[in-house]
């Protein structure tokens, strides 16, 4: 599984509690172990499908025992959290953004800004976002496995069809408007564009109609919001949009050849390899007069404070933010590598049999995504994503998702700090 398929389901409710436990625990310094502790095997923990780049490393380096923690996607977090607050945490663990910021406050991480070189690290070719949350915990813990952002993806045969001109990277909403109703048919077979599966997807319209998102640790919107739901709202009242959908009810029409646009995860591009049209991606729209925005997606690999095998581990970390670690990375989950220096050399680049070929809008995407909503609890963003979802259902009102319920959001993500 790639940085964020698993984002759709996770929901931290007992991971927000433990990490409240953590803080406590961590500076009391309870536990001296990792769960490697008692032997010389080097554990290390990820989500869900066992991953390419670690295989090559044990394959290169046989005198190292290494036992891989694989958890479901839906449980990491909460897993990672119970595993450091009773002392048995991984020597290496991956990391999503919020955790890795209240991980590295709390003295979880062990600091790597004197071991730069000695694994290899160029920190200007990072990100510029890597650099912004190295400010924001005062160094570097952990490094990004990779990068994922949001992008739009088009169906060129019913583009062709319709006689609609294909997106461009300087579109704006009104143009994405315009082609969904062209693109729709009046006996319902055919949505010019689907609805948002994706809660990234929201928060990224957000940015690209020129909301912070976040700010100072908390969510900020302003107009940027209302215009954001307004949008999505207007598709599916005239019916070039289906109704958004939850839980098991959620399909892609898209991917099914019954919308002609779409908006989701880069990670998207390798899931659509095999699809029977031809299709293509462009960057996300902005609201007319906006810059552009899209959310950034990561997670860090990152080293127990208090492991036992830190040469083992840190061996291991080079190899994963090496060039041959890079590129096993970015070539098995198709995410654009950690390193800008690295983008040129096209390892993520995971060609379908029908698409796509627009690849430097993939590049521009990564170069101006920003590292928003992914720094806060995911709980009140993921319940703000049903509301926002809510309004565009005619559910509830513009004043009470953009007033009392992002106030209700906020309060959550401060109580969860």
């Amino acid at each position: 599984m790639n940085i964020n398929m698993k984002r759709n389901a996770l929901r931290l409710v007992a991971g927000i509690a433990a990490v409240a436990t953590l803080a406590g625990t961590a500076a009391c310094g309870s536990s001296n172990s990792s769960s490697s502790s008692s032997d010389n095997t080097l554990t290390v923990s990820y989500w869900d499908d066992e991953m390419q780049p670690i295989k090559d490393f044990i394959k290169a380096n046989p005198d190292i025992k290494v036992k891989q923690v694989r958890v479901p996607g839906d449980d990491y977090n909460t897993k990672l959290n119970q595993m450091i607050v009773g002392g048995d945490a991984p020597d290496v663990m991956l990391v999503q953004e919020a955790d890795y910021v209240r991980f590295a406050k709390n003295g979880v991480l062990m600091k790597l800004d004197d071991k730069l070189n000695d694994l290899g690290i160029d920190k200007s070719d990072f990100q510029p976002a890597v650099t912004d949350i190295a400010n924001q915990v005062d160094g570097y813990y952990g490094f990004p496995q990779g990068f994922a952002t949001e992008i739009m993806y088009y169906n060129k045969d019913m583009f062709d069809a319709a006689g609609v001109s294909y997106p461009t990277d300087d579109w704006t909403w009104d143009d994405y408007t315009a082609a969904a109703e062209k693109l729709t048919k009046a006996d319902g077979s055919q949505y010019g564009s689907d609805s948002p599966t994706f809660n990234g997807v929201w928060y990224s319209l957000i940015g690209a109609a020129g909301d912070k998102v976040v700010d100072n640790g908390k969510l900020s919107f302003g107009n940027g919001l209302k215009k954001a739901l307004e949008f999505q709202k207007n598709l599916v009242d005239n019916k070039w949009q289906p109704q958004p959908a939850s839980g098991s009810k959620v399909s892609d029409m898209f991917a099914a050849g019954k919308a002609a646009m779409t908006m989701g995860g880069t990670w998207l591009v390798s899931s659509y390899k095999d699809v029977d049209f031809k299709w293509d991606i462009a960057t996300i729209p902005t609201a007319p007069g906006a810059k552009k925005y899209n959310s950034l997606h990561t997670s860090f690999w990152t080293i127990n404070a208090k492991t036992k095998h830190s040469a083992a581990a840190e061996k291991l970390v080079k190899f994963l933010m090496s060039k041959e670690g890079q590129k096993s990375m970015s070539q098995s989950l198709g995410n654009t590598p950690a390193f800008q220096s690295m983008m040129a050399d096209g390892y993520y680049k995971v060609q379908g049999k029908n698409g796509p070929s627009n690849w430097d809008s993939l590049e521009a995407s990564a170069k101006e995504a920003k590292l928003g909503y992914t720094l806060v609890s995911s709980t009140p963003t993921f319940n703000l994503y049903d509301q926002f979802n809510a309004y565009v259902l005619g559910q509830t009102t513009l004043n009470e998702v953009t007033g009392t319920q992002v106030d209700k959001a906020n309060k959550e993500i401060t109580d969860a700090q």
